[in-house]
């Protein structure tokens, strides 16, 4: 029988993360298994062999991704290529859909067997995209309970085994001792901005989440302001110089926790702020044509996962228009200020925590690749 051999595809940085996770585990059961694809630094760390470096894979919006479309297909051909040459046994997908959900299509053509890990919101966008799933991929394993009725509903075999960021979202020591390595005061009130890991994001974010910062600092008494950069921010001169006072680290999960109150773009970062019981407030805003085209294809009133997963507003959201420094300010003060307001948040961010489930998801999902490796094989011979 061939030796096994797993090919993993992730091309934003939360998909590293999530992919170097899974991959560790699955080396600690197998070392021999031999892993590549598509990923970054994490990845390669973990033991992928790194087919391609995905650093500067990460899209912003859907005119970036019209624009980057003939460099993606260029990757797409390529990575196509690859995986018919090598053959692995499996082939693990890593959210990403503009670009995984078209590889997927590619590679099953060819006879490759996928397992999708991190779905796309596919509940969001409508009912578009899940015939890829339903004709292309073997499994999916999804991070919220609810994402398991919506694919089983589409009948697509689907496992829930809890968020992935449950096993590793933590500050590295206590909030007090946190707040001292950032000398920060314990009567000053800490505003953590986290405007985005991606390029695009984060200027599309900066100046709207800097001004906002300005006037908090001004109109509540010893305010703080933070900036919490991803290390594909971070290890890049892309942000430029900071006004003196202002507070810089990429320890981003220490400094949720140190922090009173977070300003946030939706997505990952929402969650993590749930885990480390941090009140936040999210805001987004892109490209008036991103914008439009989205709307016009998203069916969901909400970005921030603790609002979708609640079914109910429990985290202020500023989008587009509405995303002004003064309506960002006006609801920071309140949450810093109003106690009853910032307790009924903090209380919607423990059913938020209930919903993620319990510890153990990557090791879980381990075992659900583990499972599937072995049904390939065995339909092998």
């Amino acid at each position: 029988m061939p030796d096994t051999s797993l090919c993993v595809v992730a091309g934003e940085p939360s998909g590293d993360l999530h992919g170097a996770r899974l991959i560790t585990t699955i080396k600690q059961r197998h070392p021999d298994w031999r892993i590549w694809g598509v990923g970054s630094a994490q990845m390669a760390a973990a033991g992928c062999e790194l087919w391609q470096d995905a650093r500067d894979w990460g899209l912003s919006g859907i005119v970036d991704v019209v624009l980057s479309l003939p460099r993606v297909l260029r990757r797409l051909s390529r990575l196509t290529d690859a995986i018919v040459e090598r053959k692995p046994t499996g082939v693990v997908l890593i959210d990403y859909p503009g670009f995984n959900l078209r590889l997927a299509k590619r590679i099953h053509a060819r006879g490759a067997r996928v397992l999708y890990y991190i779905v796309p919101q596919l509940w969001a966008w409508g009912p578009r995209r899940i015939k890829v799933f339903q004709d292309c991929i073997d499994r999916a394993i999804v991070a919220f309970g609810f994402e398991q009725e919506y694919f089983r509903t589409h009948h697509v075999t689907a496992d829930w085994v809890g968020h992935p960021l449950t096993d590793v979202v933590a500050a590295s020591a206590p909030r007090e001792i946190v707040r001292q390595r950032l000398r920060v005061g314990a009567d000053e009130p800490l505003v953590a901005l986290l405007p985005g890991a991606r390029h695009a994001e984060f200027r599309s974010h900066w100046d709207l989440f800097r001004t906002a910062a300005q006037l908090i600092a001004a109109s509540v008494p010893r305010a703080r302001i933070a900036l919490g950069l991803a290390p594909t921010i971070a290890d890049r001169n892309t942000v430029g110089d900071f006004e003196d006072g202002i507070i810089v680290s990429s320890d981003v999960y220490d400094l949720i926790a140190a922090a009173d109150l977070v300003i946030t773009k939706p997505g990952t970062a929402t969650v993590e702020c749930a885990l480390l019981n941090t009140p936040m407030i999210s805001v987004y805003r892109t490209g008036s044509l991103n914008y439009a085209i989205a709307r016009r294809l998203v069916r969901i009133d909400q970005m921030a996962m603790p609002n979708i997963l609640l079914k109910r507003t429990v985290v202020p959201e500023f989008l587009q228009n509405d995303a002004t420094p003064e309506g960002i300010a006006a609801s920071a003060r309140q949450l810093l200020n109003d106690k009853a307001a910032r307790s009924r948040q903090l209380a919607a961010l423990s059913e938020v925590r209930d919903a993620l489930g319990s510890q153990g998801a990557v090791a879980r999902a381990a075992g659900i690749v583990d499972e599937w490796i072995g049904e390939l094989r065995g339909s092998l011979g």
